[in-house]
């Protein structure tokens, strides 16, 4: 039981590296804590156990905001808020406690080969929990740079999956160091070596953000919307049509004054538009009022959107992005298909005669990232609410690149918790590794316009109504140099077994 509780310790820890607490060392005295408990096994199952419960702490400590989206008034899925808690972080511990038991049959923890193996293979439950099943990549190790922009440069060049494995380097040296048997001498040149390529990194990213400044194009204005509508309204009867009412208030109030652009893009949130909205030929004519009101310039409205079609006698739901022009024309339109499991569908539904928490019965799969455009628009990735959280997948990698990013959300199930600034911040990191400004539009939670570095332009708060008002920013002219998904990985893997294979052991 001791040992259990100082895993969970160590874990607790770690978590306060992330968003919103955000202070990195305690990334390194988690980690550093949990080598030295991992060093204490001596077999697999043993490892399994101390990474099963650092798992625990942290994943709980990280993610109990999760549960706030049953406690929404109105929800009568409140009873199973405590599974919510811990029932997560329990099949995520999974992931750590297999990759760890697995790295301990591969060398002893006092040796070189052993702490890499743990390096390696605790990134590896990373890569693993994120693309596994329908994947849930929150709060990777290497975000802990995510609010420490310098350090967060390097995203554009290892990505997600190669910053956390430079990062578990860096935070559990100091427990390999405590714990090896090498001389005094050797731990210093090392721990040096370590703090060296910290500062170098800090160096280089200050230096690339110092070089690059943020560059905006002027032909192509935003207006992006923030209702803030309080989670229990959102979807009652009777709030609806004040709530679109209020979206094209807070829009008509959020007036581009400079000379007109070219182009002007208004941004609604996740599910802005229902289909009670939609069926109203008065709502469309207000819709195309607000686009109108700018004459000498192209109006677009993108929007979340819920879609209803009939299709034998029974409704089927899509969580979707529309664009829309002055002629109230849909020019493109874009499904959500990394649905949230439990949330807008139930796995195994077959055998779980449950309904999903969004209250309907269950949102149509989309067919994958995808890029709109039309006529003079900039093309652009859509992505609703959590789909910006996975790394190489928020845009399509063939056919013409996008210029920018937009991802619609609604935070307000989770309140003022640690949530929306975990979800803003991963936000920032796939501007970074894209290499694209990222605009994000939030029921509430926090919206924002970000340059392809990771700058903040533009940013409305938790529960602030607002209508963020500026040009887009200019994407970098090429990709980031990684290389994404399953190529980069088997390299990885390669360049690991063979210095595990190779380097010779200390008796």
């Amino acid at each position: 039981m001791l040992f259990a509780g100082a895993c969970v310790l160590a874990g607790w820890i770690a978590a306060f590296a992330m968003p919103s607490v955000s202070f990195w060392p305690c990334l390194f005295v988690g980690l550093s804590a949990l080598y030295w408990l991992y060093s204490k096994t001596d077999t697999a199952g043993q490892a399994f156990m101390a990474g099963f419960f650092f798992a625990l702490g942290y994943f709980v400590t990280g993610l109990w905001w999760i549960g706030n989206a049953l406690l929404v008034d109105g929800n009568e899925f409140r009873w199973v808020w405590p599974i919510s808690v811990i029932g997560l972080p329990t099949l995520l511990g999974l992931f750590t406690g297999t990759y760890l038991g697995v790295a301990r049959m591969t060398a002893p923890p006092d040796k070189v080969k052993g702490f890499l193996a743990f390096v390696f293979f605790l990134t590896f439950s990373e890569w693993a929990r994120g693309n596994a099943f329908t994947g849930f990549p929150w709060n990777l190790y290497g975000y802990v740079w995510a609010d420490h922009l310098p350090m967060a440069q390097m995203a554009y060049y290892t990505g997600a999956y190669g910053m956390t494995l430079v990062s578990v380097f860096w935070a559990a040296l100091a427990g390999y160091l405590a714990i090896c048997r090498a001389p005094l001498k050797n731990k210093i040149i090392a721990a040096a070596i370590a703090a060296l390529t910290i500062a170098a990194v800090f160096l280089a990213g200050s230096a690339r953000l110092n070089n690059n400044k943020s560059v905006l194009d002027e032909n192509n204005a935003l207006v992006v919307v923030q209702p803030n509508i309080p989670q229990d309204m959102k979807w009652d009867p009777v709030a609806i049509q004040e709530n679109f009412e209020k979206l094209l208030s807070i829009s008509r109030a959020g007036r581009f004054d400079k000379d007109s652009p070219r182009n002007i893009y208004f941004i609604w949130p996740e599910t802005a538009i229902s289909p009670q909205i939609y069926s109203l030929t008065s709502n469309m004519d207000a819709i195309q009022s607000l686009l109108k009101s700018y004459k000498h310039s192209n109006t677009y409205l993108i929007t979340g959107i819920l879609r209803r079609t009939a299709e034998g006698g029974d409704a089927h739901y899509s969580n979707s992005v529309a664009v829309m022009d002055k002629s109230m024309n849909v020019l493109a339109l874009y499904s959500k298909y990394h649905l949230v499991p439990f949330g807008e569908f139930i796995p195994l539904q077959k055998w779980i005669p449950l309904k999903p928490v969004a209250a309907f019965k269950g949102f149509e799969r989309g067919k994958g990232p995808a890029t709109l455009s039309h006529a003079n628009m900039p093309p652009f990735s859509p992505l609703i609410c959590y789909e910006v959280i996975f790394p190489d997948v928020v845009t399509k990698k063939t056919g013409e690149r996008p210029f920018w990013i937009v991802n619609v959300t609604n935070d307000g199930w989770y309140g003022d918790s640690a949530g929306p600034h975990q979800h803003f911040a991963q936000t920032r990191l796939r501007a970074i590794e894209e290499g694209l400004p990222v605009v994000r539009s939030a029921n509430t939670g926090i919206s924002g316009v970000i340059d392809p570095y990771g700058r903040v332009l533009e940013q409305a708060d938790i529960f602030q109504e607002a209508a963020l008002v500026t040009s887009l920013p200019k994407p970098l002219p090429y990709r980031s140099p990684y290389w994404p998904g399953a190529f980069q990985w088997l390299l990885c893997a390669l360049a690991f077994y063979v210095m595990l294979r190779h380097l010779p052991s200390r008796k």
